[in-house]
């Protein structure tokens, strides 16, 4: 009688095995990241891959959730965004802690939207949150840090990547009070980015509110040009639209203070992603991608839920997006060092201590074997231990060989 054939093994949908070098890269990027990060003195904290259903209440985030029970057969979801479980640790563990609260994480999310459409459903994230102040110096501070990251891992402003900013409560203080039966229609629109259902609303107004609710959307350009701040100052109408407006002035003021001006684009159509969006809210791209690479922005009534009067800000970056559109890096410097006795760990200590990293092979592999091996690996070189030194190659000529010291190999595989 046959066997019954194994079955075949494979991550689920959405999902992916990550290898070297994305894997390392991935790493790195993490780790240059957190000490950005810790430089701006934020901690970062570590949350359950779980949450109770009810922590969640944004429909749009619910929807895409994956949704568990536990043994008291309590929903439970695993985190869409980190936002909001954040909002939960603070409320419940910080209560007794003086505000404002600066937090940062490093953690993936996950998400069944993102199945079928080509993307994936966990979503590696790094991001910061601010809870405590109203300040809008804070609302600049995180937008000035989400440049520096992105500059730091080598992206330039402007033409690597711009953060586009806008005030949601600008256009919504607006609507409120010209066209508030119009609000709602007008809004889904707008977070939809569908200008023509925007135009197509209103026309049905009055001609001098329909100017303002087709030319807000369409206030768009750096935030440099001082220009386009006075052109909105003819929509702030009403104590809601008014007060926006100056706050999105004074975050431009504290850009410009942290030198991150340059990096920022003005969209006053701009409106966020989130429902709990309340103020300034941005949105990072970079040149060539499609999407996102990070988005943030204010949300003063979210820790209202969890019994805390607490405003809050921050922003969330897409690290796989992100590696996608950084500069290539050069091949890592590895070397396989192959077999040897006791002077084969001693050669291997050696290197490591000069800082040359190196993959040591117990086996005793022939030239061609090992160069097989080392390129498997991305290691561009191969080695043999030998009396004083080692004998050293390149994965890719295997047979040409020169003796060296260990100092002679650092400055060799190092250059």
């Amino acid at each position: 009688m046959d066997r019954e054939r194994p079955r075949k093994f494979a991550t689920t949908p959405g999902t992916r095995d990550v290898l070297p070098p994305e894997s390392t890269r991935l790493l790195d990027v993490q780790a240059g990241i957190r000490e950005r990060f810790r430089l701006f003195g934020f901690r970062e904290v570590l949350t359950p891959a779980l949450e109770y259903s009810e922590v969640i209440e944004e429909h749009g985030l619910r929807d895409v959730s994956y949704k568990l029970f536990d043994q008291d057969n309590q929903m439970l979801l695993l985190r869409p965004e980190m936002t909001t479980p954040i909002a939960r640790l603070i409320s419940q563990r910080l209560a007794g802690s003086p505000p404002p609260h600066k937090l940062s994480y490093v953690l993936p999310v996950y998400r069944r939207a993102s199945v079928g459409r080509g993307q994936s459903a966990e979503l590696y994230q790094a991001g910061v949150e601010v809870v405590g102040s109203l300040s809008p110096r804070e609302d600049a501070s995180a937008i000035a840090l989400l440049v520096d990251v992105l500059q730091s891992l080598g992206l330039s402003a402007p033409s690597d990547f711009a953060v586009v900013l806008g005030q949601s409560a600008f256009y919504a203080g607006y609507l409120r009070h010209v066209a508030p039966d119009a609000a709602t229609a007008v809004t889904r629109a707008l977070a939809a980015k569908d200008l023509v259902a925007v135009d197509a609303v209103a026309g049905c107004l009055p001609a001098d509110v329909a100017q303002g609710v087709r030319g807000i959307p369409r206030l768009v350009g750096p935030a440099t040009e001082g220009a386009l701040i006075e052109e909105a100052g003819r929509f702030a109408v009403g104590e809601e639209a008014e007060a926006a407006l100056g706050n999105l002035r004074e975050i431009l003021r504290h850009l410009e203070a942290h030198g991150a001006l340059g990096g920022v684009i003005l969209d006053l159509g701009l409106i966020g992603r989130h429902d709990y969006y309340t103020g300034a809210v941005y949105e990072a791209y970079a040149a060539g991608l499609g999407f996102t690479i990070a988005n943030g922005g204010r949300y003063d009534n979210l820790l209202r839920r969890f019994g805390k009067e607490m405003p809050a800000t921050g922003f969330a970056i897409y690290l796989e997006r992100l590696l996608s559109v950084l500069p290539e890096e050069r091949p890592s410097p590895l070397l396989v060092l192959v077999g040897g006795d006791v002077d084969g760990i001693e050669a291997a200590i050696a290197l490591r201590e000069l800082g040359v990293p190196v993959l040591h092979l117990s086996e005793d592999l022939q030239p061609e074997e090992a160069a097989q091996y080392a390129r498997s690996v991305e290691a561009a070189w191969i080695s043999y231990p030998s009396a004083g030194g080692v004998k050293l190659a390149t994965a890719y000529s295997p047979g040409e060989f020169t003796f060296m010291d260990a100092e002679s190999v650092a400055r060799r595989v190092l250059s």
